[in-house]
């Protein structure tokens, strides 16, 4: 996966997205209607706020905390200027036009309501402030707090499962290992492909519990291979969230252990953009997998962030050429120069290389020529259920010969 935990490590992961959802649920109508709905909606909200704190005997009860919905709805949608205008009016029509008691006719302390418009305001810019400095809107926020809570009851469900792509020997057409990639059946929030739902679940932090479960299943599986006498390698992506993880070393030592499997028969791939994420504890993670037997793959190389001299710090034992430049590697020059000089590149630094997307025979005899090691794409095998350990002794591919 490029990228299930316990119950309590998903209760904690979930805790308190319900209300953030149910919250949401205004916000996000407000979000996919025009303006004027949207202003129609919020100025609605604030007169039934006020006809609520009426009803309930004026200001002396709790009622007026009912306005901080509908700024907060405005500071979300509007920004700064609605969020103002928004608590003005509230503080307005709790304030001079509200009594402290309606009953006995008691008017309210000017502070009083003074004070209640200064918090409304300031609530009100607070939350406009953090909605743009962030970037995440409060609906965005409430939205994807939903999302998290779908995905960790998906994985709880077993909604998720592993497909593994074969990697194929270029010189000699053998499969030589499985990349394991996720895959989500369920498809709760509109779409099951992985270029949506894995994005999600980076943006939302469930990354984390779905990344150990593909881990703990593609090791599973590597070692049925073994004890089956098939001597594969088995790849899982790290995100740049597990990387970060200061327990990711011993989740897979611990997944090893467990399963059996050998280290040399697992590759973990990591990409670029982790690495410049955090680059210490990126380097400490990589550096003490090296030392454990663990093969480490730099995934979708030159299509990130990272400086060449990071090669030299990080053990990194394949490079995996990214499918923009194998796309057109057997048409472009600039594309076939690229690939050619990564090849080179590799070789000297003692590295393999995997180019990934081949869908084309030409794309094949291109890279075979060049000298790269391997290759995966749909040309090669699609993802999918773990073949048996017969079809694997058996597994030349015409493609590759």
């Amino acid at each position: 996966m490029k990228l299930p935990a316990g119950v309590g490590e998903t209760a904690q992961a979930g805790m308190s997205s319900h209300a953030r959802e149910r919250l949401g649920l205004l916000l996000d109508t407000s979000s996919r209607t025009g303006p004027a709905f949207a202003g129609a909606l919020i100025a609605v909200t604030v007169a039934a706020a006020w006809l609520g704190t009426y009803a309930a005997g004026g200001t002396k009860s709790v009622l007026p905390q009912m306005f901080y919905l509908p700024i907060i709805v405005a500071a979300g949608r509007f920004g700064w200027p609605g969020a103002v205008a928004t608590a003005s009016v509230s503080g307005i029509v709790t304030g001079p036009l509200m009594p402290l008691d309606v009953a006995a006719g008691l008017p309210q302390a000017p502070e009083a309501w003074v004070a209640r418009l200064v918090a409304f305001l300031t609530v009100g810019v607070v939350v406009a402030w953090l909605t743009g400095e962030s970037r995440v809107s409060v609906i965005d926020f409430a939205r994807d707090a939903r999302a998290a809570r779908v995905l960790l009851r998906g994985l709880e469900r077993g909604d998720f499962s592993v497909r593994y792509q074969p990697v194929v020997d270029l010189g000699s057409g053998r499969t030589t290992g499985f990349e394991a990639l996720c895959r989500w059946d369920g498809a709760a929030l509109g779409s099951g492909s992985p270029s949506v739902f894995i994005p999600l679940a980076e943006r939302t932090g469930t990354v984390g519990p779905i990344g150990r479960f593909v881990l703990r299943e593609a090791v599973r599986q590597g070692a049925a291979w073994q004890r089956d006498g098939s001597n594969v390698v088995m790849a899982v992506n790290v995100s740049a969230h597990q990387l970060s993880d200061p327990d990711l070393f011993s989740q897979v030592r611990t997944a090893l252990l467990d399963a059996g499997l050998r280290p040399a028969s697992l590759c973990i791939e990591i990409t670029e953009t982790a690495i410049v994420q955090d680059r210490p504890t990126a380097l400490g993670h990589v550096r003490a997998l090296h030392d454990l037997g663990v093969t480490i793959a730099l995934d979708d190389f030159g299509s990130g962030h990272a400086s060449l001299a990071y090669l030299l710090d990080f053990p990194i034992d394949i490079l995996k050429i990214d499918v923009a430049f194998v796309s057109t590697v057997d048409s472009d020059a600039r594309s076939a120069a690229l690939v050619s000089g990564i090849v080179e590149l590799a070789r000297a630094l003692g590295a393999k290389t995997i180019a990934e997307g081949i869908e084309r025979p030409a794309q094949l005899d291109t890279l075979r020529a060049m000298g790269c090691d391997y290759g995966q794409g749909y040309l090669l095998g699609r993802p999918g259920p773990a073949p048996s350990s017969s079809v694997l002794r058996s597994s030349d591919h015409p493609a590759a010969t």
